[in-house]
């Protein structure tokens, strides 16, 4: 993240360095927090880490890579049923007119809800709040995802959610084998949900990234993810 605002309101490729990762890594234990649920209820990140490992993933309803992979995901909580799953509301990965950064919590709320209804994400949706209090810790990346075991250790992480990848380290997981964390590939977000995605945010989103695309893949090839 830059040293800008962190609820930043037009989105620009500096915002994310992917050379840079100060967030939490494997072998860490992980950061506690208090969440909002979508009923508006305080609730803390330590009450979801309990007797099965979880998986946290982090997303937006304007982050094209997180709604690519809503629907394989789905796959994967059914597949892997000795799993807890979560999904942490972060702050708009490309803002717009029609969907602001967040200035509240409740519009944080809000906006959760219509994305989870929208998307199909039938996960339990925690709302971090609007200065990142939470997603700091985990590295302030769009669509991060986190294994976390019972006793707090953070099992694997990688700054990208790529669902096939994860199918392989979630089933060894559930079988209680070890695995190495890695960075996954990053899916290129060019489906027709993932650019649908830039709609939720407006033309100001649309026109943010397709004028920041050139420097995003550049970022992204730094890292070897595309």
């Amino acid at each position: 993240m830059t040293t800008q605002t962190y609820g930043y309101r037009r989105f620009t490729p500096e915002e994310y360095d992917f050379t840079v990762d100060e967030g939490l890594q494997a072998g860490d234990t992980y950061k506690d927090a208090p969440l909002q649920t979508l009923d508006g209820e305080t609730v803390r990140l330590s009450d979801y880490v309990q007797d099965k490992p979880l998986v946290l993933e982090t997303g937006s309803m304007t982050c094209p890579m997180y709604a690519q992979s809503v629907p394989p995901m789905m796959k994967l909580i059914e597949k892997y049923p000795e799993l807890d799953h979560v999904l942490m509301y972060v702050r708009e990965a490309h803002p717009g007119e029609l969907q602001q950064q967040h200035r509240s919590v409740p519009e944080k709320i809000r906006a959760a809800t219509k994305t989870k209804r929208r998307y199909g994400d039938a996960r339990t949706i925690l709302v971090d709040d609007v200065d990142g209090a939470a997603h700091r810790f985990y590295g302030t990346m769009p669509n991060s995802i986190f294994v976390i075991a019972p006793d707090g250790n953070i099992l694997f992480r990688s700054i990208w959610n790529n669902a096939d990848d994860m199918d392989a380290i979630l089933g060894a997981i559930a079988r209680g084998e070890p695995v190495e964390s890695r960075e996954l590939k990053a899916v290129p977000p060019f489906s027709l949900r993932a650019v649908a995605t830039l709609f939720m945010g407006g033309f100001v989103a649309i026109w943010d990234f397709v004028r920041g695309l050139r420097r995003l893949v550049g970022n992204h090839k730094k890292v070897g993810n595309m």
